[in-house]
C-alpha cells in the first residue's frame, strides 16, 4: 500500500472491538481519534518525490499534535526532575569554566596581509591559533614571531612555491602540513579561494611542556602533505574513527570521526587540548559544538559526555588520552 494511504489508514483506525476504557488517558485518545475522523484530513501523494510531500506530511504531524494532551508529572516528581536539572547545570559550568570556546559566527576577521584575512582563535605565550581566509594568488603568511606552522586546509588549494599542490582530501579536511620556520622561503600559495586553520609555534621547544615540544619536533621532521583521503581511519570503539596526521602514542593531531549516538568515556588532559568541528555536531558535557566551532580544553581539565546524536567529524590536538590509546601511531598506514 503507497505511504500517503497507510497514513490516512492509521490516523483513521477505528478502536479495538470491545475495547474498554479504563483510564482519563485512554477517554483522551478516543476524543482525538473520533476528532481527527470528523477533520478534513489533506490528501497525501502516494510518492516521495512529489515535491508537496513535505508539506503534506508537516501538516497531518501538526493536525495529530494540536490534539495530543500534555502530561504533568506528580508533584514530587516535578520537584526531582527541578532539582536534577539545577544540578547538572552548576556541575556542567563547574566543569567547563576554564574552557574557551569560540563559536563559528564569533570573532572579527581583520586584514593579515594581501588577500589574506584571519580570525583569531586564540593565543599564549608559546601558541597563537586562527583561521585565514585567502584570495586565489595570495600566500600564506609567516608571522615574525612564528618559528612553525601546523596547517589543516579546511577548503580550496594550496600550492608550495607554485609548484606542489595540496591533495583534495576529505570534505572538511583537504589537506595537511607542518612547516618549520626554514620553509618560509617556499611559501604556500592561494590557486582558489582557500581557508585554512593554522597553529602557529612562538617559542623555542625548551619553553614547551616536553610532550608538546617533542610533538613539534616530530611533526616538523616530516615533509610534504598529509592527504586525508589516502590515509586508513583507526576504529578506537564503537562508532569512533581516528585518523593519526602527526605525532606519536602520547601527543598527536587526528581527525576523530563519530558516527550517530556514538560516545568516548570520560577522560581528562595532560596538555592542552585543541577541538575544531568539521562536519555534523557534537556534545561535549551539555555544550554543543557545530561545524565552524572551536574549543580549548585546558591540561588538567576533563571531558565528559563527549558524545554525538548526528554523526561529527573533528580535528584534535593534544595529548593522547588513556581511552583513545587504540589509535595507532601516526606514521603508521
Amino acid at each position: 500500500m503507497p505511504y500517503g494511504q497507510k497514513l490516512q489508514r492509521i490516523l483513521r483506525m477505528p478502536a479495538p472491538t470491545g475495547a474498554i476504557v479504563v483510564s482519563n488517558r485512554f477517554m483522551q485518545a478516543e476524543k482525538a481519534r473520533h476528532a481527527m475522523e470528523n477533520s478534513k484530513l489533506p490528501e497525501v501523494p502516494d510518492h516521495p518525490s512529489d515535491t508537496s510531500t513535505a508539506d503534506q506530511l508537516s501538516q497531518l504531524c501538526g493536525m495529530v499534535a494540536t490534539r495530543l494532551t500534555g502530561m504533568r508529572p506528580a508533584p514530587n516528581r516535578a520537584k526531582d526532575l527541578r532539582t536534577h536539572v539545577l544540578h547538572q547545570v552548576h556541575s556542567s559550568v563547574l566543569a567547563h569554566r576554564e574552557y574557551t570556546t569560540i563559536r563559528m559566527e564569533d570573532g572579527e576577521w581583520v586584514h593579515a596581509a594581501r588577500g589574506v584575512d584571519r580570525r583569531l582563535l586564540r593565543s599564549d605565550a608559546g601558541t597563537r591559533v586562527e583561521v585565514q581566509r585567502l584570495s586565489p594568488g595570495a600566500t600564506l603568511p609567516w608571522p615574525d614571531d612564528a618559528r612553525a606552522q601546523e596547517i589543516l586546509l579546511l577548503d580550496g588549494s594550496l600550492s608550495i612555491a607554485g609548484c606542489v599542490a595540496s591533495p583534495i582530501g576529505v570534505p572538511g579536511a583537504a589537506g595537511y602540513i607542518v612547516r618549520p620556520r626554514s620553509d618560509a622561503d617556499a611559501p604556500l600559495v592561494a590557486a582558489t579561494d582557500a581557508t585554512a586553520y593554522v597553529r602557529h609555534l612562538l617559542v623555542d621547544g625548551a619553553q614547551l611542556p616536553a610532550l608538546e615540544a617533542r610533538w613539534w619536533e616530530l611533526a616538523c621532521a616530516s615533509s610534504g602533505w598529509v592527504d586525508p583521503g589516502r590515509k586508513r581511519w583507526h576504529s578506537i570503539t564503537e562508532g569512533v574513527d581516528v585518523l593519526p596526521l602527526r605525532g606519536d602514542t602520547e601527543v598527536i593531531s587526528m581527525l576523530v570521526r563519530f558516527a550517530a549516538g556514538a560516545c568516548v568515556p570520560d577522560h581528562g588532559h595532560a596538555l592542552d587540548e585543541d577541538c575544531l568541528v568539521l562536519q555534523g555536531e557534537m556534545f561535549l558535557g551539555d555544550i554543543l559544538l557545530r561545524a565552524g566551532d572551536y574549543q580549548l580544553a585546558p591540561a588538567g581539565g576533563t571531558h565528559f559526555g563527549e558524545t554525538s546524536d548526528v554523526g561529527a567529524m573533528f580535528y584534535f590536538h593534544g595529548a593522547l588520552d588513556p581511552v583513545l590509546r587504540g589509535v595507532s601511531p601516526a606514521g603508521r598506514q
